[in-house]
């Protein structure tokens, strides 16, 4: 008991000399209340939402009433911020408007655009994309129907002469489709992603569209809108070709322009960041624009007079951000950036440190109160994950790092200088490495010998000269700035082509579920959060995490949530059918979750494991057989033989003694994923299984609340 009671003080006081740091673990614990909400498998009921919104604030209550009792102080805000970040996730998802049923066939559509955008097609062809708010159909039934509540994104034909503008009245008939079932249980979920963005779907013109230019642009939206297109058509006229589409992207936000071989060779490369409008391009505008406010401050000595140079400049460096998010489209990386700079210039004329852990977690905390649902986004997952590891291992680095600095050899000072980079390049790429494989499946081993170059390169020349750009286009002179950029962008090209090329630039791997991405984050904001060596237990988590996609089941049969496409796994191989031609996002989702290559199940014989005959394929294994009928004539019964799955695409004939997943069962459930348990058999996983019943998960086919009209009379 004596050694118990000690071992308790010892843990009381090493806490309390910590606990001044358990405020940058609150966001942590409300994202967890948040993912808590978005892997459930049902809704939760309002009573639910209402009771953990009740139970944060007692725990808040409790924390106020007694503050010295360390178990109720931890205890409080752990389970306090774990059931805000529930109900917040259940306020924001219950605020959104429902799905409408959007027809099934070409429809006349009339809206109001809200924003324009460009987008190079497959086959290189450019085209625009329009999205368009208040839209109204006029054909049918749906004439005198209210304007959608949700906005729709609509692709203009190629050879549309149209110049379409924001505020804009158009009409055009169209063929429109609600956002798409995921193409694999467990996989990505457009349709989660449409619900709160505020989009009812997608569609494409089937003739050119016709324009009623606005004439109010007062607004700032429009103002704005059209301020982008202008430049960007500016941009594209003195570079065009990929150099000019990069270059609108990274000064407008014009990243739909972007052709596929140049966005694939940049991905493979690792240098897929500098295609998005991010926190990297916001540090260089901003750095650049304290750097040259500095220096004429410094030549002007009054100014300093009344007001440093310092805050000048870094309040300068603010508006400056600012408009360059505003210009950008204000996408959310660089919304979260300018945040998180604004925190920093805050605490720089309050004479503090500028980043530090305790601003991550407050900007983290804004940002989850003001968007719950970003926790399961690619966007803000790799965000929080570079920044965490920037700060910590600088934290770590910086005796070394001054040390060197401070020097008396001059190699040892550029050594200094070159270690930064290389040690932002590493810290930042190996944080976002496990993310990257959880949401592509892929992994870059080059991006570190990539970004050396190309990320030094779009500070000092390629971001200098695209805002000396801006300051030149209103005399008509950017082109002075526009050529010398595209010759750093023409540099940064070649460059990921070439990383791209070498032997195993792109690594495929199976897919990390989010169970174990969530254990990948516990062990990394133990590993940053914690000071001494007990944060090296985070290691463990983490080491786990990133091994788990090779000791993780795979599927070894897969049905697309169309019915249209199967696919057996043979042989290390991806096998689908039917036809030579597959669904492009189906099969990239399919290679993401198994990390395979792609190959055709053979129309008749055998590959691997699999043989096919008639229009049908059996891939036999220890748990039983996968037999599928991927055509309406490959009827044969006698596949009927053994025991196992019958996947029937045509139909819904079964086999007996066999499961059957039939054309009906997937139209109602969505996509399938069949697994081999060995001795346990075969385990199927339905989509609809995968994601229960939530708001976002739409009805069978796609269907969503009728938009009525109003009654004429009582």
């Amino acid at each position: 008991m004596v050694e118990l009671r000690a071992l308790r003080v010892a843990l009381a006081a090493w806490l309390w000399q910590r606990h001044g740091t358990f405020i940058v673990w609150l966001p942590v614990f409300l994202a967890a209340g948040i993912a808590l909400y978005f892997t459930l498998p049902w809704e939760p009921a309002g009573m639910a939402a209402l009771g953990a919104g009740m139970l944060g604030a007692a725990c808040l209550s409790v924390r106020l009433l007694w503050p010295a009792i360390l178990p109720l102080r931890m205890g409080c805000g752990v389970l306090g911020a774990c059931a805000a970040g529930f109900a917040l996730a259940w306020a924001q998802a219950h605020m959104q408007p429902a799905f409408p049923d959007l027809p099934r066939r070409a429809v006349h559509v009339s809206a109001r655009v809200v924003g324009v955008e460009g987008q190079t097609l497959r086959d290189g062809t450019q085209a625009t994309r329009l999205l368009l708010a208040d839209a109204r159909f006029g054909d049918g039934i749906n004439i005198g129907m209210p304007p959608l509540r949700r906005r729709l994104l609509l692709r203009l034909r190629a050879d549309d002469p149209a110049v379409v503008e924001a505020d804009d009245r158009v009409s055009v008939q169209a063929l429109l489709t609600p956002p798409a079932f995921p193409a694999i249980p467990g996989g990505y979920d457009a349709q989660r992603r449409a619900w709160f963005d505020g989009l009812a779907g997608y569609g494409r013109a089937l003739e050119p569209v016709s324009c009623v230019h606005g004439h109010d642009r007062a607004g700032v939206q429009g103002a704005i809108s059209h301020l982008r297109q202008v430049m960007a058509r500016r941009i594209r006229a003195v570079l065009p070709g990929p150099a000019g589409a990069v270059a609108a992207t990274v000064l407008v936000g014009w990243d739909g322009a972007i052709d596929g071989p140049t966005r694939a060779a940049f991905a493979d490369a690792g240098l897929a960041h500098l295609l998005a409008v991010a926190g990297l391009h916001l540090a260089i505008v901003m750095g650049l624009v304290m750097a040259v406010t500095r220096m004429g401050l410094a030549l002007w000595e009054r100014a300093a007079l009344f007001w440093p140079c310092r805050q000048i400049a870094a309040l300068s460096a603010l508006l400056v951000g600012a408009g360059y998010v505003l210009v950008t489209g204000s996408h959310l990386p660089a919304l979260r950036s300018l945040f998180m700079a604004t925190l920093a210039i805050g605490a720089l004329l309050a004479g503090r440190r500028a980043l530090s852990m305790r601003s991550l977690a407050v900007a983290a905390g804004v940002l989850l109160c003001l968007n719950p649902e970003n926790v399961a986004e690619l966007p803000l997952q790799m965000s929080m994950a570079a920044v965490m590891a920037l700060i910590a291992g600088f934290e770590a680095l910086r005796p070394l790092l001054s040390g060197w600095e401070q020097a008396g050899s001059w190699w040892r000072r550029v050594m200094a200088r070159l270690a930064h980079p290389l040690a932002a390049s590493v810290l930042a790429g190996g944080a976002c490495l496990p993310v990257g494989m959880a949401h592509f499946g892929t992994v870059q081993p080059w991006f570190v010998l990539a970004n050396l170059v190309a990320v030094p390169l779009m500070s000092i020349w390629i971001m200098p000269w695209g805002l000396a750009s801006f300051m030149l286009m209103p005399v008509g002179l950017e082109k002075l700035a526009l050529v010398p950029m595209g010759y750093g962008i023409g540099v940064v090209e070649w460059l990921a082509r070439h990383v791209a090329s070498l032997p195993v630039a792109r690594m495929m791997v199976p897919e990390m579920d989010d169970v174990w991405l969530a254990v990948f984050f516990a062990g990394l904001c133990w590993l940053c959060l914690w000071s001494g060596r007990v944060r090296l237990m985070g290691v463990v988590p983490i080491v786990l995490a990133v091994a788990s996609p090779w000791v993780t089941a795979r599927p070894v049969g897969m049905v697309s949530p169309d019915a249209r496409m199967a696919a057996l796994v043979s042989d290390g191989r991806l096998l689908t059918g039917p036809g030579a031609h597959p669904d492009p996002f189906v099969l990239r989702e399919w290679q993401r979750m198994t990390g395979l290559p792609a190959g055709l199940l053979p129309s008749d014989g055998s590959a691997g494991g699999v043989s096919c005959r008639s229009g049908g394929c059996r891939l036999e294994g220890a748990g039983g057989d996968i037999v599928g009928v991927l055509a309406a004539h490959g009827s044969d019964r006698a596949m009927c033989q053994g025991r196992g799955v019958l996947v029937n695409l045509s139909g819904m004939w079964g086999c007996p003694g066999m499961l059957l997943i039939g054309r009906f069962d997937v139209w109602r459930n969505g996509a399938y994923a069949i697994y081999n348990r060995g001795a346990h058999g075969l385990a199927i996983h339905a989509d609809r299984q995968e994601r229960g019943d939530r708001p976002w998960v739409m009805r069978p086919g796609g269907t969503g609340m009728p938009n009525l009209p109003m009654a004429q009379a009582e």
